[in-house]
């Protein structure tokens, strides 16, 4: 595959020296750093500009790394690591709200006796608040191996773990969604949409008016088949839980809400192995339908959409090769139309943005993607400018701006993947 080429126009180098002027694209990308490792990535970013995410540390002697993933807060003025559970080695942040307080995940090692007197290393999961500090969050009968995915202004928190749903009787624990109440430290267990205990159910975002949405095991009617349906359950109406249609059952996935009660997410597109659709979903029209946002290109048939602000401009991911290749650019969907991402900042910037993972109100899109090599958290930030003008040299329908397939197979390897794609 031959590498793209760069470079701004004639006509645009004319431009400037006419004007006096520099060019600016779109967005303006910024490199967020890390914690003095070889890769970062932002997963949320609150109205203040500040992003949450995982990153890995400094390269040790003997070619190792300090640690391989500490939660970090990317802000001005440097970044914040944020720490770890006391016989801990990992924790990520993947949610923060407009107060600063951000949360997630981190683990904690402890050696357990077996019965023939071995000793083996056992690691538990806890979904973590970080507020000037590291805190589990207050521990629950019969939940297990939590984590959290989202907080709101009003400090209600989203997640999931494993829960015993019925301790009288023979099925082990599954995985149950959960909202949290961080002011009264109290629980409400999401059930899945199948009568059956032994079903899963997921929360993956809430809203400022503390609408949260989720997905779950569901019946298909008259089948006695199952599919994953995505839902909202509204925290200030007794935790009602309301369906988001689906298309000819297939398993849809609810990423992103926002104060309007607009869903995003992707559906599974039938006859292929896991590719799904990108759709939006306006939960206050009272629509049966949802509207699908497409792709980069027609036959590059992969996108999801990962959140949505209150202007509803809508981040996520697409295909951008062959199926075959499975490789992703970021995109932003808006004024009716799904635009790559890597098209809308400087020719020259050395970026290939793979994921687009929350925008803000201001516009400010956060993600990861590669540069020098190197897995690399980005934020873009809006300037007004024109697409700039740049000279394209390929021999293939690569796309472009994507970090491999296997690359991100062994991101997920080190927990730098959400639960559910």
């Amino acid at each position: 595959m031959k590498q793209k080429r760069f470079k701004k126009t004639l006509l645009a180098s004319l431009l400037t020296l006419s004007t006096g002027l520099a060019l600016s694209a779109p967005y303006e990308i910024v490199d967020l750093g890390g914690l003095d490792g070889n890769y970062s990535v932002a997963y949320k970013l609150n109205e203040q500009g500040i992003a949450v995410g995982v990153a890995n540390g400094p390269e040790t002697d003997d070619g190792g790394r300090e640690f391989f993933g500490h939660a970090v807060k990317f802000q001005q003025g440097g970044n914040e690591d944020l720490g770890v559970l006391t016989d801990g080695t990992f924790s990520e942040a993947v949610g923060i709200n407009s107060s600063g307080i951000a949360v997630g995940y981190a683990n904690q090692l402890s050696e357990v006796e077996q019965e023939n007197g071995n000793t083996v290393i056992q690691e538990k999961l806890f979904a973590i608040i970080f507020d000037g500090g590291i805190e589990k969050l207050i521990e629950k009968d019969n939940l297990s191996q939590t984590r959290v995915s989202d907080i709101n202004d009003s400090n209600l928190i989203v997640g999931y773990g494993m829960f015993d749903v019925d301790t009288e009787d023979d099925n082990e624990a599954v995985d149950r969604g959960f909202v949290y109440n961080n002011n009264d430290q109290t629980y409400f267990m999401v059930p899945s949409l199948a009568d059956d205990v032994s079903r899963k159910s997921y929360m993956t975002a809430i809203n400022n008016s503390g609408k949260a949405i989720g997905f779950a095991d569901a019946i298909v009617p008259n089948s006695g088949q199952f599919t994953i349906q995505s839902f909202i359950v509204d925290a200030n109406n007794n935790f009602s839980i309301s369906e988001i249609p689906t298309v000819d059952n297939r398993a849809t996935f609810a990423h992103g809400i926002n104060i309007h009660d607009e869903v995003v997410g992707s559906v599974y597109i039938s006859g292929t192995r896991d590719n799904q659709e990108a759709f939006y979903y306006d939960a206050q029209s009272g629509s049966e339908e949802l509207t699908f946002l497409g792709f980069l290109r027609s036959d590059f048939t992969d996108s999801r959409a990962r959140a949505i602000n209150d202007n509803r401009q809508i981040v996520g991911r697409a295909l951008v090769s062959a199926p075959t290749l499975n490789e992703f650019a970021a995109f932003i969907y808006e004024d009716e139309e799904m635009k790559n991402l890597n098209e809308l900042i400087p020719c020259n910037s050395g970026w290939k943005l793979t994921e687009a993972t929350d925008i803000n109100n201001a516009g400010q899109i956060i993600g990861f993607g590669a540069k020098d090599g190197e897995i690399r958290a980005f934020r873009l930030d809006p300037t007004g400018g024109a697409v700039e003008s740049c000279d394209i040299e390929e021999d293939n329908n690569s796309g472009g701006g994507s970090v491999p397939f296997m690359m991100l197979v062994l991101l997920s390897l080190f927990g730098l993947r959400r639960k559910k794609s």
